[in-house]
């Protein structure tokens, strides 16, 4: 019984470390778009902003791609903003994928090659999605996509937008 325990809680150790990271400030950083331009966290002071961690192979990010962009299209005349970081390799790998999906991607997406800002944030599976609120303080993180879960995200955004 004490192995069973054991296992469990090495296997859902690294969620619980960034569980903890919630209700915490979000760390700075900053990253390259696929066109050159810099974007620091600090770019969306004063927004709620969703943060994405992808990579092109990943098929539940595929999955949930078309979200963040309804996202970005339903509250972007609002404080509100979508930040793609990308964890492919290579930055031609991220331009071809958006290409790939046929939609306008109108919100900015990084790339993060090294994983530096994945690791900044601890991310352990992807997609990780954290949503950040106006002050800059991570109010909710998630792993995976869940297409059931789209009427709570918005719920948290649109209470974030309240404040």
């Amino acid at each position: 019984m004490k192995k069973i325990h054991l296992a469990l809680l090495i296997l859902f150790l690294p969620f619980l470390i960034f569980a903890q990271e919630k209700g915490k400030p979000a760390p700075e950083f900053s990253g390259k778009t696929a066109g050159g331009e810099t974007v620091s966290l600090s770019d969306f002071k004063g927004k709620v902003l969703v943060v994405d961690f992808w990579a092109s192979w990943c098929r539940p990010c595929k999955e949930g791609f078309p979200f963040l962009i309804e996202l970005y299209d339903q509250y972007s005349d609002k404080d509100f903003s979508v930040l793609g970081i990308n964890l492919d390799e290579d930055v031609k790998n991220m331009t071809a994928f958006i290409k790939k999906l046929g939609k306008e991607v109108k919100f900015k997406n990084i790339s993060d090659p090294d994983s530096k800002i994945g690791n900044l944030y601890k991310v352990e599976g992807i997609p990780t999605t954290l949503i950040i609120d106006k002050n800059g303080v991570v109010k909710f993180i998630t792993v995976g996509y869940d297409p059931g879960e789209k009427e709570k995200f918005k719920s948290e955004i649109e209470a974030l937008l309240k404040e």
